[in-house]
């Protein structure tokens, strides 16, 4: 008893000393680098890329296999009769009735068939090659996605910042209107309208975390996954709202270089170009049935039965098949494989004016941008100028409270708008490296190696 009473009293001393509840978790913090690498591990769509890369590569195979031996075996057993009356030179009948077992063992090799499986197996290399450049298209527009919807996200954040710093403003001139009305100095219309233009304003900042909410959402179907269960913050080292004119970045190409650069390094463009080489080939694929086929067979059958007519015996035998005619089948292949071409010939120039639609409209969008956060940066120091003005005034009692609510609304308008300005640049510069096909987080990346190996 004695020593269970110690047990106890040691074990609810420990108690006592563990902390009354557990830390709660901390968020986690996610950069952009930390969204891509999530992205390239769990987006389904690299998934469904790399499998169809596989699968040409096994189509690859099957085409390859032509050019080896094909061997194959058999075996079998019944019963077989020979109807017969004749002797053999003993004057004994023959066994007309055995069970049969038998066993066939077959070797066969082409030899030559006019282009027809080199053919089939440039189409199935070049195909591979065109996968190779779909799959590394899919990882830059999966790394621009996830660019673009994480600019989204921190705008979201900075907006619900410069909306709280207005109902901030807001809250501090209806606490004005208020000392002012009980003094007074002022009416009961500024109490009121003050108080109207709060509750706009906590309005506005209630949408704006709900589009916060809503861009995180949106991440996350990019991304693949909800990270940490949802407890989690994107975060990136940027300036102040007052610095991000100054500290942009740089858009240091011009469009000339761009286009060349997108004509060199657009995976799109490559696809393109292995898919013709695929399209050339299988014309000559179908214009080998026009040929014969060359091959060599080899047969060895054993027989293990008493019938004397039926012996082991083997064969090799070199064959050449020619079709005269097949009902214009091969003419239809051709004219088949022939539109094809011309119709991926004709794919090529359209997207390669789309690639410079894509290419131009990019850079332009980036430079009108770019300029536009400068100009956005001027305006809200010339509203925020507008606005401490405003205030004075109101404060000495020259002006009245509509002046100080068109000011402050018009300075809140023009953080916004440096703000989106600023994220629809970043996106933009995201889009050119996209466009042309140079993404720096995937340099020299193995796209056809899973991401979680790299």
């Amino acid at each position: 008893m004695i020593n269970l009473s110690v047990r106890i009293m040691l074990s609810f001393c420990l108690l006592c000393l563990l902390p009354a509840r557990m830390s709660q978790a901390e968020t986690q913090q996610l950069t952009l680098d930390d969204c891509i690498k999530i992205a390239l591990d769990n987006n389904p769509q690299i998934e469904i890329a790399r499998q169809q890369y596989f699968a040409n590569q096994g189509v690859l195979t099957q085409a390859k296999s032509f050019y080896w031996p094909q061997l194959s075996a058999g075996v079998g057993y019944g019963r077989q009769y020979i109807d017969t009356d004749r002797q053999n030179i003993t004057n004994q009948s023959l066994i007309d009735e055995d069970n049969v077992g038998s066993a066939l063992f077959q070797v066969s090799q082409l030899i030559f068939d006019f282009g027809k499986t080199t053919g089939l197996i440039d189409t199935s290399s070049f195909n591979l090659q065109a996968s190779a450049e779909n799959l590394a298209q899919t990882y830059h527009d999966l790394v621009f996605d996830v660019k673009s919807r994480f600019y989204t996200v921190l705008e979201s954040k900075r907006l619900i910042g410069v909306a709280e710093q207005a109902v901030a403003n807001f809250e501090q001139q209806l606490y004005r209107a208020q000392r002012f009305y009980e003094s007074g100095v002022r009416t009961k219309i500024d109490v009121t309208n003050a108080e109207v233009n709060l509750a706009n304003q906590k309005l506005s900042l209630l949408r704006a975390n709900a589009d916060y909410k809503t861009s995180l959402v949106s991440l996350e179907q990019v991304i693949g996954t909800v990270p940490n269960n949802g407890d989690y913050e994107p975060v990136a080292s940027e300036p102040p709202t007052k610095e991000l004119a100054s500290q942009k970045p740089e858009m240091s190409d011009s469009l000339e270089f761009l286009l060349q650069t997108a004509e060199e390094n657009r995976p799109g463009l490559k696809q393109f170009d292995f898919l013709i080489q695929a399209a050339e080939a299988s014309v000559t694929q179908a214009k080998g049935d026009y040929w014969p086929t060359i091959d060599a067979v080899g047969d060895y059958n054993k027989f293990e039965t008493d019938l004397p007519s039926l012996s082991d015996q083997w064969q090799i035998t070199a064959r050449l098949n020619w079709e005269f005619f097949s009902g214009f089948e091969t003419e239809g292949k051709v004219a088949e494989a022939s539109a094809q071409l011309r119709e991926v010939q004709a794919g090529l120039r359209d997207f390669q004016l789309e690639v410079t639609r894509d290419v131009t409209d990019s850079y332009l969008r980036a430079d009108e941008n770019r300029e536009g956060v400068d100009i956005a940066d001027q305006t809200v120091e010339l509203a925020e100028e507008n606005l401490r003005l405003a205030e004075g005034r109101y404060k000495a009692g020259i002006g009245d409270l509509l002046e100080f609510n068109d000011a402050q609304l018009l300075y809140t308008e023009n953080q916004s708008n440096l703000v989106i300005t600023y994220y629809n640049y970043l996106t933009a510069l995201a889009r050119i490296d996209r466009a042309v096909g140079v993404t720096p987080e995937l340099v020299d990346y193995d796209y056809t190696v899973a991401p979680n190996e790299q």
